[in-house]
């Protein structure tokens, strides 16, 4: 079946709207990042507007979300926590866990 280029826009803006959940963003806070207002953030989310390559780019730079999941759902396969904390520095290894103290944090709180 030949996805038309509204649908691939709708099924990148339910992920991209799963991907900011789960960090913890609003959608104002979404707009702010990209440089697009509230409005145009929102169509996106909406797959009435698609996101563009300089977009996903700062996505993938400002937030380390991974593009090939945005845009087609495919999920790296090494993206389990004992790769991430063996393939990295120190200091890397200390952010990574210190974000994931925050999210289990605020999931416990409710607000995830």
């Amino acid at each position: 079946m030949e996805r038309t280029k509204k649908g691939l826009n709708v099924e990148i803006g339910k992920r991209l709207k799963e991907v900011r959940d789960n960090l913890g963003y609003t959608q104002s806070q979404f707009a702010e990042i990209l440089g697009v207002g509230e409005e145009h953030y929102r169509k996106i989310e909406l797959g009435s507007t698609g996101l563009t390559i300089d977009k996903l780019w700062i996505l993938h730079k400002q937030l380390n979300i991974d593009a090939t999941y945005l845009v087609a759902g495919e999920k790296r396969e090494n993206a389990d926590i004992d790769y991430l904390l063996t393939n990295c520095t120190k200091v890397e290894r200390d952010a990574i866990l210190h974000r994931m103290f925050e999210y289990t944090e605020s999931v416990i709180r409710g607000e995830k």
